[in-house]
């Protein structure tokens, strides 16, 4: 048995043992999640990230070379853009995790923000370029509605990329010349960008994030980056804003705006989450809320059941027809154990990139709580792999045919074409 279908044992056989669904259920989930168009309104990078033999011994000799996180990193990018398709092992890998996750696009973070700059941003860009010129056959770049629709009917996978803080501009970078910050939006959405997060966790020039110590509204200049995002035809994300600065982008935008992935404060009260408030404005606004499948951020035991309890909390508040499935997972294979947790740390070492994670906050902070499974996003029922059972999941809470054509996919497409084209 290989190592990717060991895992699909795995992940499949914890689904059931937490959802108890029956065959009709399986059989019925799986068909509509073949039948529909699939679309991951968030996961992390590329969201197929297998390391190639090259990339675990490069990996390697930086570690002993002492080299930084970030300088191994960067490499790694690097190499993984011409690795996922020149390296046969690799590629037959990647393409299968595609095909058996049955997800037609994924809206992918080509970069967090939180160092480097606009020029670090446009070397990512480059490296995703390279990467889809050379998967052309089974993966593409989407800009539009349409181009989802063409690669559900072609057999391929799309991608679409997002930015998760608006620091990328290089905010003032011009001796406070804003106009010129805002240009750059033109600059990335030229290079394929179509969607941006306002803040990530902490303050920027934009507004505040949801971890911040006060929670202020959007600055002028953040009214001018939505305003600047709106006539382009990006789409405003909100996931990690604070409360006043998603209401506020709200009320801004000219079209509905998104919180690609987050949770719900009231079932699990998480500075991640979204209050009520929050949901109520995004959807009456013909917005999308994208449920996120981090473990900390759902509470309980952070298992696929209370992944579904948020869509259903969800659902009842707003309606099916603005809530999807935003997974800010992926999935990662063969990764060197120099990039897991060493000796003496509470955290695996590269947590700390994310910046605005207080790590002695429980209600901030990714540490698992003693009820959490630590490889439940990974091995377990929220591996990004098990995708196909997250439709299962929603027929076996009930939902109608319809009602999960639009969340595994359908209601963040129509929020696309509203806004992009």
């Amino acid at each position: 048995m290989s190592e990717l279908q060991k895992l699909l044992t795995e992940t499949r056989a914890r689904t059931q043992e937490i959802l108890q669904f029956s065959r009709e259920e399986e059989e019925r989930g799986l068909e509509l999640h073949r039948k529909y168009i699939v679309i991951d309104s968030m996961h992390t990078g590329e969201g197929v990230m297998p390391y190639s033999d090259r990339m675990i011994s490069k990996v390697r000799e930086m570690v002993a070379e002492g080299r930084s996180r970030n300088e191994i990193t960067d490499k790694i990018s690097s190499m993984r853009a011409s690795e996922t398709y020149k390296d046969q092992k690799t590629r037959e890998e990647h393409v299968k995790v595609w095909n058996t996750s049955g997800v037609t696009c994924g809206n992918g973070t080509l970069w967090i923000g939180m160092s480097g700059g606009f020029m670090e941003a446009v070397r990512y860009i480059s490296r995703a370029h390279q990467r889809i010129r050379g998967l052309n056959c089974v993966e593409v770049l989407a800009t539009c509605a349409e181009d989802i629709r063409e690669a559900k009917k072609e057999g391929k996978h799309a991608v679409m990329w997002n930015f998760q803080n608006t620091t990328v501009l290089d905010f003032l970078s011009s001796f406070g010349d804003m106009e010129t910050d805002l240009d750059n939006i033109d600059v990335f959405y030229g290079l394929g960008v179509r969607s941006m997060q306002l803040t990530y966790n902490l303050r920027n020039l934009v507004g505040d994030g949801c971890t911040e110590r006060y929670q202020s509204g959007l600055s002028y200049f953040g009214v001018g980056v939505v305003e600047r995002m709106n006539q382009l035809g990006m789409l405003v994300d909100t996931s990690h804003c604070g409360y006043k600065t998603t209401l506020d982008a709200v009320e801004v935008s000219k079209y509905p705006v998104a919180a690609t992935h987050t949770t719900c404060k009231v079932v699990y009260d998480h500075k991640r989450g979204k209050t009520d408030d929050e949901i109520k404005a995004i959807a009456e606004k013909g917005g999308y809320i994208g449920i996120c499948q981090i473990p900390t951020f759902l509470g309980g035991r952070g298992t696929i059941k209370e992944f579904l309890d948020h869509i259903d909390y969800a659902v009842n508040l707003v309606g099916s027809d603005h809530i999807g499935i935003g997974t800010d997972n992926m999935y990662s294979s063969h990764v060197p154990t120099e990039l897991g947790r060493r000796s003496g740390e509470k955290q695996p070492s590269n947590i700390g990139t994310w910046s605005g994670f207080g790590f002695g906050d429980s209600r901030t902070s990714l540490t698992l709580g003693s009820e959490m499974k630590a490889d439940e996003s990974q091995r377990g029922s929220l591996a990004w792999i098990n995708w196909p059972y997250f439709t299962v999941g929603l027929i076996s809470r009930g939902y109608s045919e319809q009602e999960i054509e639009g969340i595994i996919g359908g209601n963040f497409l129509r929020v696309i074409e509203k806004v992009i084209g």
